[in-house]
């Protein structure tokens, strides 16, 4: 049940804060303003930049994968 219980607490999601500047702000909240319109409804800035977090790490560890990919056909 204890092994149970770490993983339940392992599994659960984390909440991260970032520092921007004022006016990296203002250029954040001017793009999510721009997708917004452009999906036709209202992005909240926490999804917006999850989305873009969750895609950064996919394209990296593609790249990863790639990577290894590349040296395990060299042998």
């Amino acid at each position: 049940m204890l092994l149970q219980k770490n993983h339940y607490i392992m599994a659960r999601d984390k909440k991260i804060q970032v520092l921007l500047s004022g006016d990296d702000e203002q250029k954040l909240n001017r793009i999510i303003t721009s997708a917004s319109m452009h999906n036709g409804k209202l992005i909240a800035t926490s999804t917006y930049v999850r989305d873009l977090i969750l895609h950064h790490i996919q394209e990296y560890e593609g790249e990863q994968v790639s990577f290894v990919n590349e040296h395990v056909k060299k042998f």
